[in-house]
């Protein structure tokens, strides 16, 4: 595995993550306004 490769997962995976809080935030968010 490549240098290149080896980033190109962390920052896939970061995106995932970012996107998974991002999910998470909004469905609490979401639960506090009932």
């Amino acid at each position: 595995m490549s240098a290149f490769e080896t980033i190109q997962v962390l920052f896939s995976f970061g995106m995932f993550t970012i996107a998974l809080i991002g999910l998470v935030v909004k469905l609490h968010n979401h639960d506090e306004k009932k």
